[in-house]
């Protein structure tokens, strides 16, 4: 017998972000198409949007908001978890439309190519401590008692040999310590630099896009690139981006 509740079941949220900034897009000119219909997400704050009995079949989602290039990918549910399952999306800011610093570009195609993202070295934000791997918890140096960690992902640089990993913060857990999303993969040194990572965008084609905020200053990036399952890494200036490609 039916008892007349309403039963509600999350079927996706969805985080919302700056590509340059990481900092959450929050407007409500926010649209987003499922395989090109428009569906509506009930925003939650801090770049989170929700979507109730939309049903978990795979599907596109196409997310378009002023002042922003418009972003569409795969929400495949094999890869989601099925507890609470969410996707992050990093918007790149339009370059019709400024928003705070201009903006550097990279633009190019890569055969293979499946995910590129940067960090700059000079842009640390902390640096580590030390990690539990069992819980996956890093204490980081936190001048002046506070945590310096203000956004979800960060690159944990290897200066000596040029490369990073990047890590995704789940939670803060004290003034100096927070529980990573994963276990750190790599060897690291003591010390280690933590600096903030900006995402690009790879298409299905390889074409790919990577904008980063100029600040008047150095502009001499790190990028990392995925070519068929294989990590390289490239120093790239952009303020000199003439004739410069990922290969």
């Amino acid at each position: 017998m039916d008892d007349g509740r309403i039963h509600y079941r999350l079927d996706l949220l969805v985080r919302v972000m700056d590509a340059t900034t990481g900092r959450p897009v929050e407007d409500s000119s926010i649209r987003f198409y499922k395989d090109d219909k428009l569906v509506s997400g009930s925003g939650r704050g801090e770049g989170c949007y929700i979507f109730l009995n939309s049903g978990r079949e795979n599907h596109l989602m196409r997310i378009e908001v002023y002042g922003f290039e418009s972003r569409t990918m795969a929400v495949d549910y094999e890869k989601l978890e099925p507890q609470l399952p969410s996707v992050d999306v990093f918007l790149i800011p339009s370059e019709k439309i400024r928003r705070g610093a201009e903006l550097r570009i990279l633009r190019g195609r890569l055969s293979g190519l499946e995910t590129v993202e940067a960090l700059h070295p000079g842009h640390s934000a902390t640096s580590i401590r030390d990690f539990d791997s069992k819980k996956r918890i890093m204490t980081v140096f936190s001048p002046n008692r506070r945590i310096n960690l203000t956004r979800q992902y960060y690159g944990l640089l290897h200066a000596d040999r040029s490369t990073f990993e990047v890590l995704d913060i789940k939670e803060e857990i004290s003034d100096n310590k927070v529980r990573l999303r994963n276990p750190i993969q790599e060897e690291y040194s003591p010390n280690a630099p933590l600096c903030p990572v900006v995402f690009g965008q790879v298409e299905d084609d390889g074409s790919y896009t990577l904008a980063v905020r100029d600040d008047g200053k150095n502009l001499t990036y790190l990028v990392k690139y995925v070519v068929n399952g294989e990590k390289k890494f490239k120093k790239i200036d952009f303020h000199n981006l003439e004739g410069v490609e990922l290969d």
